[in-house]
């Protein structure tokens, strides 16, 4: 009886010394506030756009895509979606309070899935912009549900984790999108119409398959596309 209570204590002595003071598991991390943020890209249906001023003056004119693209050169992270990160063996993943499963790592990316399933209801008539912004993220549900627009699918979130020089970093995409096309009018004159879309605080990557299904015929289609990274530091 003796022995056994002393190897109570020693478990529970080890149990204790396995968290940290405040409580949290030493296989934590948490997002600090400075994000870093790649070069500003512009993508058309025949051209790939880096002139700042180029670009600065185009997301300025759409009004409220500025606050989107423009504000996320500041370096912080506030406008971010923020989960903590918890390693619960090899391959579970606490994020926040979602319950993830490591699918694929390697040295440079470590790709966490949602353990549960998701079930979107069939999307509305979704115009030209939005359809564009909807193939951004790389395993979204639009790229992994062929009747995303149609019927309800079931899909899995992604979450991606970056990984430089064995440092964890959450990865962002900020994007703003437009599609402009020219419809009649009664009084015979075409009328300019534009389309927009934005995207901004998700955790996810940029799938570049989107570039190429940017229009400059009827539609021309514009993406702006900023990449950001944001460090985990261990608890």
């Amino acid at each position: 009886m003796k022995k056994m209570l002393i190897l109570l204590v020693m478990c529970t002595s080890i149990f204790a010394c396995s968290k940290d003071k405040d409580g949290s598991s030493p296989n934590s991390y948490s997002p600090g506030d400075v994000v870093t943020v790649d070069e500003t890209v512009m993508y058309t249906g025949n051209s790939t756009i880096y002139d700042k001023a180029l670009i600065k003056d185009y997301v300025t004119r759409r009004g409220r895509a500025s606050s989107y693209i423009l504000d996320a050169t500041t370096g912080s992270g506030a406008h971010l979606s923020s989960y903590t990160l918890e390693f619960q063996g090899e391959k579970n993943v606490l994020l926040g309070n979602i319950k993830t499963e490591i699918i694929s790592k390697s040295d440079t990316l470590m790709m966490l899935a949602a353990v549960d399933f998701t079930e979107d209801s069939p999307k509305p008539n979704t115009n030209v912009a939005d359809s564009i912004m909807n193939l951004v993220p790389l395993g979204g549900p639009a790229s992994e549900c062929p009747t995303y627009y149609t019927n309800p699918c079931k899909y899995r979130k992604k979450y991606p984790v970056r990984i430089v020089n064995g440092q964890y970093y959450f990865a962002y995409v900020v994007a703003t999108a437009t599609s402009t096309s020219w419809k009649p009018s009664p009084f015979g004159v075409p009328m300019e119409l534009t389309e927009l879309s934005h995207l901004q605080g998700q955790t996810m990557l940029f799938d570049r398959n989107v570039i190429s299904k940017l229009s400059q015929e009827s539609n021309k289609d514009t993406l702006v596309v900023q990449i950001l990274r944001r460090p985990l530091a261990k608890q």
